[in-house]
């Protein structure tokens, strides 16, 4: 089963569930679902809940998600109508984008609403008992707490852009890859400038999908703008230039079978960092606009069993 398959029958059916057993009106489903989602889990001295991480981490997926369908769909207006078997193809990926993107997009409304469900649970508490609102915070204090969200989220930039750059790969570079392995074996040592009849076909087609790689950087650093900036930075570190010349340096050096195995490499530490710093970041956010947002959402006293 793949990632998004384990979403699609855990993640998603558990944020539904939970939020029928609050719309169920029954006191034991919903105290069981107030339970589940306001479990807590500290990082130091600030104090999350189940829901608040599975929202954060649906949204992250509804980015990115959406990222690639709107590169998929960009892809599939952009194909000659001629070549039919392209359009085919990028029709298929652009169906399971959409798919993804659904995936997401359910998931996080069924979590938000959860989490919002929840929170009216336990104002219905803390309205009737007696003394236990908590005083209001100045509007000075709520006002700093979602400046400081927008400024999480906007950091937040900063590792998306390279989850998103990850996740154009494995979606547009990887399966071409895996493909185009098997015939590998049979151009070893071969260069596309030297390339003759029988391997001519197979450095094209690694060419272009070489170019897809740098299309999916380039597309990656439009989305995001301070990723888009730490990326040029990086890249001016390096003397490396994301363009066409780039692609013909790297046929230059290296032969048609070693960029293949190549084609969709990146650091995995340096993506799995990004992406875990990107779900702690909108954490980070929610918690924030939480903060800011407690006159609305009042903290209510939990009610003892």
């Amino acid at each position: 089963m793949t990632g998004w398959g384990i979403i699609a029958y855990s993640v998603v059916p558990l944020g539904i569930l939970l939020m029928v057993l609050l719309l169920s009106d029954i006191n034991f489903f919903m105290y069981i679902a107030q339970k589940v989602l306001s479990a807590p889990v500290s990082i130091g001295s600030l104090r999350l809940n189940v829901a608040v991480i599975a929202s954060s981490f649906c949204a992250c997926l509804t980015l990115l998600s959406y990222a690639a369908v709107r590169r998929s769909m960009t892809k599939y207006h952009a194909a000659q109508p001629q070549v039919m078997p392209l359009r085919d193809y990028d029709k298929m990926k652009m169906f399971y984008d959409k798919r993804n993107f659904w995936i997401s997009v359910v998931g996080l409304l069924a979590w938000l609403s959860s989490w919002r469900l929840e929170a009216l649970y336990r104002k219905r508490f803390e309205m009737a008992a007696a003394g236990t609102n908590r005083p209001s915070r100045s509007v000075l204090s709520r006002l700093s707490w979602i400046v400081a969200g927008c400024g999480v989220l906007l950091l937040a930039d900063l590792p998306l852009c390279r989850a998103n750059y990850k996740m154009q790969l494995s979606l547009h570079v990887t399966p071409g890859k895996e493909e185009l392995l098997p015939a590998a074996s049979a151009c070893e040592g071969v260069f596309l400038g030297d390339a003759g009849t029988g391997c001519a076909d197979f450095c094209q087609q690694v060419r272009l999908l070489s170019e897809e790689r740098q299309s999916c950087v380039l597309f990656a650093r439009k989305w995001h703008l301070l990723g888009r900036w730490a990326a040029q930075l990086f890249d001016q570190a390096r003397d490396v230039q994301q363009d066409q010349s780039h692609v013909d340096k790297l046929f230059a050096k290296k032969t048609c079978a070693e960029v293949l195995r190549s084609v969709d490499r990146s650091n995995e530490a340096v993506d799995f960092l990004c992406s875990i710093c990107a779900v702690l970041a909108l954490l980070l956010a929610f918690a924030a606009f939480a903060q800011g947002l407690q006159e609305f959402i009042p903290q209510a006293k939990q009610r003892k069993d």
